[in-house]
């Protein structure tokens, strides 16, 4: 039983220690991979970026398999976690197969999501949501089982463990900050109440780390927070160097540098870049267990300060609105403080190694029903929004649909970022000339073209430049499906002229995009809902 036990342990050693290499590398990809699309635009599915994304995926998922098959069906006794039919695994097991799963529908669901709504052009979307949610649930799994290992292990525990779990925390607070970069993008970056515009920044990113570095310490001893901070900043320096050289070497002869490229490398600017100074003051005349140490520090340390940022925000914003924005999220957060003081603990519980009864009830059939039935929405209308890159000619690497053609000898690129395009949704649509050089042109607009028994009706939709340099970008709207004719108009040299582009319009997407956020926002709810309660189903540790 001693070896065989301690084979188990080996295995998960090694387990764990493929799964902080794969969130690190993941996370890294993830940094490229929002690179990759500034600088050089949307791609095929399988680009070097997003390798890095799903490398551990693979690895991941057949460690979990194996060991799964061993545990319900080889393992005799001393089993923890719990049973789902015939199947029965610790909890940070099933956490990372729910983690997995939602990974899983999460990206069928990005593909339906850019069939019907086109290209991404913020972070935050549904599908997003759901592979955010995955891959934090894998990543919270991680810690659960460095966590169960210690308690098990106890004085044979390796000593690079809590290197486990300050890896895993790294990538768990990185992870949560890029998702809140949507908040650093200037179409999103304030929502305005009673005509006062409040900088959700400060909210977000202020509450992951009120979250995570008191349990930074908490686990790791009481420098742990210091680590993560020092990890956390020397991320932010590699990323300056490493994300920009990796998309130039990811690059070949078919790609190229979208018009404004290097950009702004996101990732570092993602990340607080005064943490360090302000956690060491911040722990030697106080503590991590004041709320209003912690707030004015989280405050103190966000990147909307950051002055080599794209747009400094609070000059953008107001010294009013900046103001504001801090009462509120100083009340916010405090709120917040009191209603997280219970997710260590909860933490803690998951990794206790026990075997829990699940109680089962006469509502599970209808729990199972509706289950089934969310995931029969995604299923059922799946079209495939990646594969159809580069699959008939003319397409491109920046969006579902690119056409290069000649207004009066000046070669363009339209880029459809939805296509074929939908009736009643918004399409995005870009110009840029078709080298990477900049172009004199004046001014570009869209009219768009409807046949009727007696004459044409006409819709001109202008464009707006971006930038200094020829890239043109706006909105287009068909009121209705069927065949049409999209005029592509340049102005160079005070002349005038276009080049027509036939559309076939689909109808409306399957669903509304109210639906989309719906679903998008109910199973993470679920996924917290269901794993609190398993938590609470475990009785506290007594030391």
């Amino acid at each position: 039983m001693n070896d065989q036990r301690s084979k188990e342990e080996k295995f998960l050693l090694v387990f764990l220690v493929v799964l902080c290499i794969y969130h690190i590398v993941a996370r890294f990809g993830l940094a490229v991979d929002l690179q990759w699309h500034t600088d050089v635009g949307r791609d095929k599915l399988f680009t070097p970026p997003h390798i890095m994304i799903l490398a551990g995926v693979i690895p991941t998922s057949l460690f979990i398999g194996c060991y799964v098959l061993w545990y319900s069906f080889i393992k005799q006794d001393d089993k923890i976690g719990f049973t789902i039919g015939p199947l029965t695994a610790p909890t940070s097991i099933w956490m990372m197969i729910c983690g997995l799963a939602t990974l899983l529908i999460g990206g069928l669901y990005d593909d339906f999501w850019h069939t019907s709504y086109g290209v991404d052009t913020t972070i935050i979307t549904p599908p997003h949501i759901w592979t955010f949610a995955g891959g934090m649930l894998i990543e919270i799994a991680t810690i659960v089982l460095a966590l169960q290992m210690k308690q098990q292990m106890k004085e044979n525990t390796p000593p690079w463990m809590n290197l486990i779990i300050l890896g895993t925390l790294w990538a768990l607070v990185y992870h949560f900050h890029l998702a809140f970069a949507n908040f650093l993008d200037p179409r999103v970056w304030t929502i305005e109440i009673l005509n006062v515009k409040i900088l959700l920044h400060f909210i977000f990113a202020g509450a992951t780390l009120l979250l995570f570095l008191p349990l930074a310490d908490r686990w790791l001893g009481k420098n742990g927070a210091i680590h993560l901070s020092r990890l956390l900043l020397g991320s932010q320096v590699l990323f300056l160097v490493l994300v920009p050289f990796l998309v130039t070497s990811f690059m070949t002869e078919e790609h190229f540098f979208r018009p404004g490229s290097p950009h702004t490398t996101w990732a570092a600017h993602c990340l607080p870049w005064l943490l360090v100074p302000g956690l060491m003051i911040l722990k030697r005349y106080s503590s991590l267990e004041n709320p209003n140490s912690m707030i004015a520090l989280v405050m103190i340390v966000d990147v909307v300060w950051i002055p080599t940022f794209v747009d400094y925000i609070p000059a953008e914003v107001g010294i009013f609105n900046t103001l504001v924005s801090l009462v509120v999220s100083i009340f916010i957060l405090r709120v917040f403080w009191s209603l997280s003081q219970g997710f260590g603990p909860a933490i803690e519980r998951l990794s206790s190694p026990q075997f829990i009864r699940l109680r089962t009830d006469n509502h599970s059939p209808m729990k199972l029903a509706s289950l089934a039935g969310v995931l029969i929405l995604f299923l059922a209308p799946i079209a495939s929004g990646h594969t159809i890159h580069m699959t008939e000619e003319g397409e491109g690497f920046d969006a579902p649909k690119r056409f290069l053609i000649d207004v009066d000898d000046q070669y363009v690129w339209v880029e459809f970022m939805m296509w074929p395009p939908k009736a009643i949704t918004e399409t995005e649509v870009l110009i840029l000339p078709a080298s990477n050089e900049t172009v004199e042109i004046t001014d570009a607009w869209i009219e768009i073209v409807y046949p009727t028994e007696n004459d044409e009706v006409r819709m001109r939709t202008n464009l707006e430049r971006e930038g200094d340099y020829s890239l043109w970008t706006g909105p287009l709207n068909f009121p209705f499906a069927g065949n049409q004719t999209v005029q592509i108009w340049l102005e160079v040299d005070g002349r005038s002229t276009f080049t027509e582009i036939p559309v076939d319009v689909e109808g409306p997407p399957l669903l509304p995009v109210w639906v989309a956020w719906l679903i998008a926002l109910t199973w993470p709810t679920m996924m917290v809902l269901f794993w609190k309660n398993i938590s609470n189903k475990i009785p506290r540790r007594v030391e």
